[in-house]
């Protein structure tokens, strides 16, 4: 019974980190590679890959070696002083924020297309639906949504089959090959694969599910992180065999007249419920921080972590690439220097090992740099 409870467990925290990384980084994945190149994104997931799993790593061993309950801001706090704290707490806000405002965004897109014959013109009637049952679902706690991202990973398998049951007959190996890319946008794909690969959020909550066995813990991030990458390149081998340099911004929208109307509406399903699970568990893990960390009342978190993302939609911050690309270049690379520092503080590392977390850090810096560079 005990070996069972372990593996379920192992089960469930590895559905809930793969969950979390994988989500709506990957519909853009396809249209980046089109425009960047394919070398140039394979390059950029063998760096960022490694980065975030040692980031992820990282994170894993902070939070087995604080007693308690803390997000980012409340661990910054104790290894790095109060100031520091404050700003992690607005940088750790943002990028959770920025996030789950994206998966808001190409949800209700989804929702719309699917449903718009029954619901209504528009989307802003599926954007308060989105997050009205993510509210529901955080309320009821990390048990169920544990198991929403085992039907996330699901519903994601079952998006590849059939995909590649409708399209194997359109799929051509020249429309990838004839992909060289740009020079000018060999950064672009920058801040969507830092995004697309990053699942630190959740870390603190494998934690809670795994208890403090940091080397089953460590596995479990490898492996997560290890199938994200899988994924992400059997999904944009698929896009872009039958797409090729036309291929839509949100993948999915490009296949239209090739697998048909009712195919359409069945990966549009799926599209909904894969983005919704790694959505819930940002959302919880946003509602965590507020309450844990800023002492908020859990009501007041609750409305918070829906209604702010609702708000920002309507004020018309609703393009998910452009969100995606901002919060991975900066609010996350943000986060991922708090997370290296912290780490540096944990004990006495090597020399080797402190040259290596300046470096992550460094890394991070320049392309927060380039980031703001390119919006001015």
């Amino acid at each position: 019974m005990l070996l069972l409870k372990t593996v379920k467990n192992s089960f469930y925290a590895y559905a809930m980190l793969t969950g979390t990384i994988i989500g709506v980084g990957i519909f853009s994945l396809p249209y980046i590679t089109s425009r960047a190149g394919l070398l140039t994104v394979a390059a950029y997931f063998i760096f960022l890959g490694a980065v975030a799993m040692l980031i992820h790593i990282f994170w894993g061993e902070i939070t087995i070696k604080t007693p308690g309950h803390h997000r980012l801001p409340g661990m910054a706090r104790i290894y790095l002083g109060s100031f520091w704290g404050r700003v992690a707490t607005v940088t750790a806000i943002g990028s959770l924020l920025g996030a789950i405002l994206a998966y808001v965004i190409l949800g209700a897109d989804f929702s719309n297309s699917l449903f718009n014959g029954y619901l209504g013109e528009g989307e802003w009637l599926h954007v308060i639906l989105y997050c009205l049952i993510g509210a529901f679902l955080i309320w009821k706690g990390d048990k169920l949504i544990a198991k929403l991202e085992v039907w996330g990973i699901i519903a994601l398998a079952l998006i590849f089959a059939v995909l590649i049951w409708k399209v194997s007959g359109h799929w051509r190996l020249e429309n990838i090959l004839t992909l060289s890319g740009q020079a000018k946008n060999f950064f672009l794909p920058y801040g969507v694969v830092l995004f697309s690969l990053w699942g630190a959020s959740a870390i603190p909550d494998v934690q809670d599910v795994m208890g403090r066995d940091k080397r089953r813990i460590n596995k479990i991030i490898v492996a997560a992180g290890l199938s994200a990458m899988i994924v992400y390149a059997i999904f944009i081998t698929i896009i872009l065999g039958v797409s090729g340099a036309g291929v839509d911004p949100t993948a999915l929208g490009g296949l239209t007249g090739i697998v048909g109307a009712d195919i359409e509406k069945i990966l549009l399903a799926l599209g909904i419920l894969t983005t919704f699970t790694s959505y819930i568990t940002l959302a919880l893990a946003l509602n965590k921080l507020l309450i844990y960390d800023l002492k908020i009342s859990p009501m007041t978190a609750l409305v918070t972590v829906a209604g702010v993302p609702t708000i920002l939609y309507f004020l018309g911050v609703n393009n998910f690439i452009t969100i995606i690309s901002f919060v991975g270049s900066v609010m996350l690379a943000i986060d991922g220097i708090f997370i290296a520092a912290i780490y540096g503080r944990l004990g006495q590392a090597s020399r080797l090992r402190r040259l290596g977390i300046l470096a992550m850090m460094f890394c991070f810096a320049l392309g927060i740099v380039y980031e703001f560079y390119k919006i001015i």
